[in-house]
């Protein structure tokens, strides 16, 4: 969701973005090679040419339930695609430029506060806490290697092409929206028009490296945000808060990137410049309703 986007940004500036991809062939004018991060291959092809890297690579996060065995593949699936990149890079000696990892705000906790996380923050210690940290270790050698290596930590990403916004909107649309958990966790969001720009951003500007945080200004808490999706839809929002013992029961361990939630800054990224193109989520839900 978030390369496709990333990659009209790129066409549109005339540049050439190509994939790594399980499967390969042509997306339009994009082309995609094949890597497979089981048997540690990379097809020789891909990096004609190549000078910089966004690593958008991972188990979503939220697609299945954490069992043991599909925790094991949320971590694996991004250290591991890093390992590979950095050993194909050292191999062929290519002379990359810039990588810019993807990371998430699930680095700080999934928890409950009324403190503003900042990037120079300590991480949390629960499963998503521990799964960001060893994602963003794992760009550690891409820097000691003398490649700029910006981070950007995610947050919730609106988007019709997937993600929250997609499984969320539906019975909103309907009219029969819900909070979810307590509804005072804060939910820390981003447009997809204004993450894949960020990555774009930190991409060729020279000046950008460390963690950044890839959420927009407006903190909004979950019960606040459920009302105004509501209302994009011209919907009213009446039902009672969908407990959080129901959705753990559904989600298991998983649900509490739901019912929690914290609120998030991302003054750092827009003290380098960088502007939003939106900054409140009314304007994003809008947006999203009439597409």
């Amino acid at each position: 969701m978030v390369g496709t986007k990333v990659s009209e940004f790129l066409l549109k500036s005339n540049h050439e973005p190509v994939w790594l991809s399980r499967e390969e062939g042509q997306v339009t004018s994009i082309k995609k090679f094949k890597w497979d991060i089981k048997s540690s291959y990379i097809d020789e092809k891909a990096f004609d040419g190549v000078e910089h890297i966004i690593h958008l690579a991972g188990a979503g996060i939220a697609d299945k339930r954490w069992t043991k065995k599909y925790k094991k593949e949320i971590i694996d699936s991004r250290v591991k695609s890093s390992e590979l990149l950095l050993n194909y890079i050292v191999k062929k000696n290519i002379p990359i430029k810039t990588l810019v990892g993807g990371s998430a705000i699930g680095f700080y906790g999934a928890k409950q506060s009324q403190t503003v996380f900042k990037e120079n923050d300590h991480p949390g210690s629960d499963f998503l806490a521990e799964s960001c940290i060893v994602w963003e270790k794992s760009y550690l050698p891409f820097a000691s290697l003398g490649i700029r290596t910006p981070i950007i930590r995610t947050g919730v990403v609106l988007s019709k092409k997937g993600g929250a916004y997609k499984k969320m909107s539906p019975p909103f649309k309907f009219g029969l929206g819900a909070a979810l958990g307590n509804g005072k966790q804060y939910f820390p969001w981003i447009h997809i028009n204004d993450l894949a720009n960020m990555f774009v951003y930190a991409l060729f500007n020279e000046n950008l490296n460390g963690v950044y945080n890839g959420v927009a200004t407006e903190l909004i808490t979950n019960k606040h945000f459920s009302k105004l999706l509501a209302e994009s839809f011209d919907k009213p929002f009446f039902l009672p808060n969908v407990p959080s013992g129901a959705l753990h029961l559904a989600m298991g361990e998983g649900a509490l990137m739901v019912t929690e939630g914290l609120k998030i800054s991302n003054a750092k990224i827009k003290l380098t410049g960088f502007n939003f193109g939106f900054e409140k989520v009314n304007e994003a839900l809008k947006e999203l309703a009439v597409q």
